[in-house]
């Protein structure tokens, strides 16, 4: 019985994993953290010369495009410490590294 519940929470499981996106790393120091899916679009709470270490990560949710075919990230950006510091954010997709 314990064999069958185990498959099963795991059968549960296995959809919400597939379903994240990478974790991705800064690939420069002044990558930029946006509010929309622009480059100019600096998200408020990023404005004033603020900018992220090389140990902050993003957990990307999905991908979008604008107009001139810039590719972003969209998703939550968390701090050296692991801890959520902005949800939602836009992120210019060659400004981060997201592993293989």
């Amino acid at each position: 019985m314990k064999k069958t519940a185990l498959i099963f929470c795991g059968l549960l499981l296995a959809p919400a994993a597939a379903l994240a996106g990478p974790t991705c790393s800064p690939g420069r120091d002044n990558a930029r953290i946006l509010s929309a899916a622009s480059p100019s679009a600096i998200h408020r709470s990023w404005q004033g010369g603020k900018q992220l270490g090389y140990g902050w990560s993003l957990q990307v949710e999905r991908s979008t495009r604008d107009a001139a075919g810039t590719e972003y990230y969209v998703g939550d950006l968390y701090d050296p410490n692991g801890q959520l510091a902005t949800r939602k954010i836009f992120a210019v997709e060659s400004e981060w590294d997201c592993g293989p």
